[in-house]
């Protein structure tokens, strides 16, 4: 099957929902905005995660770890292949539980099969992220 290109501001439009299912913490209506066959690299797994079972899994790890997160997009980056992006955000994970929380800024790199997101590497602060990462 193809890669069905779509216009720059609906690729954006989508990115600025899958960033809005992250801040809800919803595992499952986050995967959504991916495909089945994704590639997910973040600073937790650099191995990456492929297939959007593992993905949710590692989700909601994450999100019960995390239970507040809050992504607030700053620039998209259209890049001269169709469907590429990088996207610039703040970010902030908080477990008010623990009393912990995490900010900082973020750019990931954005590849689209398609409507849903194929590809996401994320690059989150990485020489603070282990420092980070032992505080809870």
């Amino acid at each position: 099957m193809g890669n069905k290109i779509i216009k720059t501001e609906e690729y954006i439009e989508e990115l600025n929902k899958m960033l809005k299912g992250w801040t809800e913490s919803n595992p499952e209506k986050t995967a959504s905005f991916y495909t089945d066959d994704l590639n997910y690299i973040d600073p937790n797994v650099r191995e990456g995660i492929f297939g959007k079972t593992k993905f949710i899994s590692y989700l909601r790890i994450l999100f019960k770890r995390w239970p507040f997160q809050e992504w607030i997009s700053k620039e998209i980056f259209p890049h001269s292949i169709p469907g590429q992006f990088s996207i610039r955000y703040n970010f902030r994970f908080a477990n008010p539980t623990l009393g912990k929380e995490i900010k900082g800024e973020g750019m990931d790199f954005i590849e689209f099969k398609n409507d849903k997101i194929f590809k996401n590497y994320v690059y989150l602060n990485a020489d603070l992220w282990k420092k980070w990462i032992k505080t809870v």
